[in-house]
């Protein structure tokens, strides 16, 4: 059985942002979000995590079919990873919010984000 790690990696994101929804919707006080929770803000937030985990779960359906929808959900995904750098590069949520290890925490998971968006354009690539 050949492994098709482009499709495993797309559906990791797509239970990462699946769990984001939860997260964000309900407020749940995990990395001390519940600190910082604005309730407009976090339902969007919500709701366009869990478009991106259909999205990406969709993608990683049929890859040849959908590759314009991976290209564009892959711009999508660089853009936000923009937005956090920048809130990062601002002073981050304890500038603003009464959080004491958020913004670190925040970082690592960045670091993870950033590995899997690398490995899903390399392991797409190599499919190619």
């Amino acid at each position: 059985m050949k492994v098709r790690w482009v499709r495993i990696l797309l559906c990791l994101g797509a239970l990462f942002f699946l769990s984001e929804f939860f997260l964000h919707f309900f407020a749940l006080p995990i990395l001390e979000h519940d600190k910082i929770f604005m309730m407009t803000h976090d339902r969007y937030i919500a709701i366009l995590a869990l478009t991106y985990s259909v999205l990406l779960f969709l993608v990683s359906t049929d890859l040849r079919k959908y590759k314009l929808l991976f290209i564009l959900t892959m711009i999508g995904l660089a853009v936000m990873m923009i937005n956090a750098a920048w809130i990062a590069y601002q002073g981050g949520y304890a500038s603003f919010f009464p959080v004491i290890a958020l913004d670190g925490d925040l970082s690592i998971m960045g670091l993870f984000f950033y590995t899997w968006y690398a490995l899903i354009w390399l392991t797409w690539a190599y499919k190619k």
